[in-house]
């Protein structure tokens, strides 16, 4: 009924608003009698050559023409949100992620999709995953192996590989590669057991089978605070060759000659499917360009 108000109001007679609205005048004359009696108030000054706004149809009209653009506006957005082109993505992701991976997903999402809103949430693996299982993010980038949520899918979408971190002036810093055994006597700085269990058991395990125990003198569950205690002089560290390119200048990175799975590594994404959302969707199928190995039918 507004909208036919609209036509009355803008062609100041009801048998030009009938022909523009494709109907006859006699119902659109009821309308806008019905109207008037709704708002309790006359709307039109009405005259054999044609209609004027009253005061209160003047009013009526300025707000008649919001509500339309805002219902016109509301029906637009549902529509980009139906398309995956308006909404809100949660990412979790471990520090490392954004030393190569995410930067540039990101902006090349960003670019497609720019009224979609990237929430981005940091964390350790295992508190991503977790994040994941309680509904607080859409997907998450970790590093495995982590109690993944019952139900989750979870792909590869890099590969990496650990090697050592060395303080500069190291002995060992100047060599392109060195075997693990040849720490056996250094100190350690090591991922957080409580926090990052399964990347410090991972170490160990390498360790051991090197043929040595580590000697651990400290622990994190950052990989930027590992990276300071390394160039601090209070050991040396195994991490992800990616995220050892974020270092700092006063430490070094050294590939392990050691053939062990165990120091082979990777970035995952994990997702509950039937939670994403279609924006969400979309931001996945960016990660699956990028992936390693990425799953069919994504």
């Amino acid at each position: 009924m507004l909208r036919q108000f609209l036509a009355v109001s803008e062609c100041g007679s009801l048998r030009k608003a009938a022909e523009a609205l494709r109907m006859s005048q006699p119902p659109l004359s009821v309308a806008m009698r019905q109207l008037e009696r709704s708002v309790g108030t006359s709307l039109f000054v009405r005259s054999a050559a044609g209609v004027q706004l009253t005061a209160a149809g003047v009013v009526l009209k300025g707000e008649a023409e919001k509500l339309i653009a805002q219902g016109v506006r509301a029906f637009d957005m549902a529509r980009a949100v139906g398309r995956g082109e308006l909404g809100e993505v949660r990412v979790g992701f471990i520090t490392s992620a954004m030393v190569d991976l995410l930067p540039a997903i990101l902006a090349r999402f960003s670019s497609s999709h720019p009224a979609v809103r990237l929430r981005l949430v940091e964390g350790v693996s295992i508190e991503i995953a977790s994040m994941v299982d309680e509904g607080k993010i859409d997907l998450g980038v970790l590093t495995p192996p982590v109690p993944y949520p019952a139900g989750s899918l979870h792909f590869p979408v890099s590969r990496d590989r650990l090697v050592a971190l060395l303080p500069r002036g190291h002995p060992f810093a100047s060599r392109k590669a060195i075997r693990l055994a040849e720490l056996s006597d250094e100190r350690f700085v090591s991922f957080s057991a409580s926090r990052v269990p399964a990347f410090h058991q991972r170490i160990s395990a390498a360790c051991l089978e090197a043929g040595f125990q580590p000697q651990i003198v400290q622990e994190a569950a950052h990989i930027h605070t590992i990276i300071a205690l390394v160039a601090g002089k209070l050991g040396v560290a195994l991490v992800p060759s990616t995220a050892a390119r974020s270092a700092r200048k006063d430490v070094v990175a050294v590939a392990l000659r050691d053939p062990s799975k165990l120091l082979d590594t990777s970035l995952e994404v994990v997702y509950l499917e039937d939670t994403l959302t279609v924006a969400s969707r979309s931001f996945l199928a960016h990660l699956k360009g990028y992936a390693s190995d990425p799953p069919p039918g994504l």
